[in-house]
């Protein structure tokens, strides 16, 4: 199932040992590396530690009602992770980046993305065109195939690249077949 980043905020995490929710996500941790959420921050009131980190690989489910976990066990705070600290010293933040293609050309920022939600990879971004290029282009849609590089100030992307043609050629001549070739009588 594709989810859109705004599915993936203040989402319920529930206990599947109690039921009960224990916090709700805050916000994705994402690593630019491979270009997928490795964890959430959560927050609530019941946690021993506020802001908690909950590792996706910890993730029992996504469903309608939220995210479901084994128990609080799987909450921990953010310093008892280890092999996570690198990522989240990255501090990287995929809304609001700028795109620019292979050639240099600034195609705009990043406003939103599509996970899968059994992966947590991120499959798709949403890229909104600087202004003057807004009037004629409304959002840009580009898949995770078509990225090449990812640094701290911007996502680079392929180039689109089209062979335009040169036009219809003059000297082609068109048959139609519904029509009698020589002069028709009025009649």
């Amino acid at each position: 199932m594709l989810l859109l980043s705004e599915r993936l905020r203040q989402i319920p995490i529930l206990s599947l040992q109690t039921g009960s929710p224990l916090a709700h996500t805050a916000s994705p941790i994402i690593d630019p590396r491979r270009l997928n959420i490795v964890a959430f921050y959560c927050e609530g009131p019941l946690l021993d530690e506020n802001p908690s980190v909950l590792h996706t690989a910890d993730i029992r489910e996504y469903s309608d009602i939220g995210i479901i976990v084994n128990g609080n066990e799987d909450l921990m705070p953010p310093d008892d992770l280890v092999r996570l600290q690198e990522i989240i010293d990255f501090k990287f933040e995929l809304i609001g980046i700028r795109v620019i293609d292979d050639h240099k050309t600034k195609l705009g920022k990043v406003i939103d993305y599509v996970v899968d939600a059994q992966s947590f990879m991120i499959q798709k971004i949403t890229v909104k065109p600087p202004l003057i290029r807004s009037i004629k282009e409304s959002e840009l849609v580009i898949d995770r195939h078509q990225i090449v590089e990812i640094t701290d100030e911007c996502i680079v992307v392929k180039a689109p690249s089209v062979t335009q043609d040169s036009g219809t050629p003059h000297d082609v001549t068109f048959h139609n077949p519904f029509r009698k070739h020589g002069p028709q009588i009025e009649g």
